[in-house]
This record gives structure tokens, sequence and C-alpha cells, in this order.
């Protein structure tokens, strides 16, 4: 089970490194605007993002997508001073997308790197296509199964990613699926505690905490390197999923 509370401590904690960290998610983010713009189109009324965190997919939506009504949200309260000094117009409100209220019809959700941070995608599905004009579009991204593999194996620790067809079957229920990708992307580190320092300035070890002593350090590393070892660096793995859906 996800702990929503550990999920926002640590985005607070990695509010101030996030941006020079997350580098795949920045990426995926300016790849999910392109395919915005290829099946959705360039002008929106009403726009709603949650999970807006410091802005990578706010700068990309106000450089090329025109808009009338900007709405944002985010688990931590912190995000909507991000936000406002992107788009300062903005109708912020914080707290779990889960949980929040919405009682507008949007004509296009966008969500970047946090649909696998959800306890229940058919719900928040449901929610969301609820606020949707006929005609509106959801568009996001997530990571899939081999996301982070080298951690999962080297700790047993991992979020449960959703097989690619089991998140298209939850999508075609109430959505056109327009444009679904995914692909592996690969980042190298000199050490294995270099890619525990990427992972916590990301903010994304928001799943468990773990005891780490002296001995387990070096088990971890010593592990790390024998599996995961390639011409003196370190691999991990990255597994993007995007997602453009049209109501239904």
């Amino acid at each position: 089970m996800i702990n929503k509370n550990l999920v926002k401590f640590r985005f607070q904690k990695s509010i101030t490194t996030y941006d020079d960290s997350a580098v795949i998610q920045k990426e995926m983010a300016h790849s999910l605007i392109d395919k915005i713009l290829s099946n959705c189109g360039d002008s929106f009324d009403k726009v709603f993002e949650f999970g807006a965190g410091t802005g990578f997919l706010s700068k990309n939506i106000l450089n090329k997508i025109t808009f009338k009504e900007y709405y944002a949200n985010d688990i931590i309260e912190e995000s909507e001073f991000c936000i406002k000094n992107i788009i300062d117009n903005v109708n912020f409100v914080a707290g779990d997308i889960e949980k929040i209220e919405l009682n507008n019809n949007f004509d296009l959700v966008v969500a970047n790197a946090v649909m696998q941070w959800i306890t229940d995608i058919d719900e928040l599905l449901i929610k969301i296509r609820k606020n949707l004009n006929d005609d509106g579009y959801f568009a996001f991204t997530t990571f899939g199964e081999q996301n982070y593999k080298e951690i999962k194996e080297t700790t047993g620790v991992g979020l449960n990613y959703l097989k690619s067809e089991t998140l298209k079957e939850k999508c075609e229920s109430d959505f056109e699926i327009l444009c679904f990708e995914e692909n592996m992307q690969t980042l190298y580190f000199n050490t294995p505690l270099e890619v525990l320092k990427h992972i916590k300035y990301s903010g994304t070890n928001g799943l468990k905490s773990l005891n780490w002593s002296v001995k387990k350090l070096k088990e971890f590393d010593k592990y790390y390197r024998e599996s995961f070892g390639i011409n003196s660096k370190v691999t991990l793995t990255y597994n993007p999923v995007y997602m453009i859906l049209k109501a239904k």
C-alpha cells in the first residue's frame, strides 16, 4: 500500500533538488506536450493539471498551448508557489487528487509522472471523466513494469506498476485511447550510492522507509555492482509510458 503521507514528505524534502535530478520526468513532460499537440490540438478553454510539482509540465503548456483558465493541484502545498511563478493566475488546490473535490468541466486534464502514485486508478479515471467535457482529453505519463527494476531486485521494495494491457483495459471503459507509447531509458551512475542519491533528490523514494545500516549499505553496494555494473558504471532503468485519452 502506498503511504501518501510519506510520498508527500519525500517530495517536500526534494522540492529544491527535483528540477536538477528528475531528468527523465523533464523529458517526459516535453514528449507529452508533443503528443497532445499531435492528438488534441493546441487550444483549450479550461486546463487542469494534477501532481503539478515544480512545474515541468506547466512550463511546456504555457509555451505551446493556449488556454483561458488553468487549474492545478499537488499533494504538497509548496507547489502552489512554483506554479504561480509560471502561471500567475492559476487556480491552485492543494491536496491528494484522490480526495479533493473537482467541480468543473475541463477540456484537457494532464498529469506527468503521477499515476504510479494513485491508490485506486479505476476511481480516479471515473472522477476525471465526470469532470471532462464530452469532447475533452486526458493526457498523462506514468511508468511501466520495468521501472527501477534494479532497486526492486536489490532491496525487494518497489511500486507495483501496472502491466501495459491492464492499464489500457482500465482506460478503455470511459475513454478512447488515441495514443499509447512506452519506452526504456537507462541512466548510468558511478556508484550504487549515487543511484540512491538520485532517487532521494528526485523525491521518488516515497514508497517505504529503508533503515540503512553500514552492513546493509555494503551488501547493497556489492550486489548492485555485481548485478547491474557495466564498464565501471551502474545502471538505473526508467520505463516511461504515455497515454492520450479522449472522453467517450
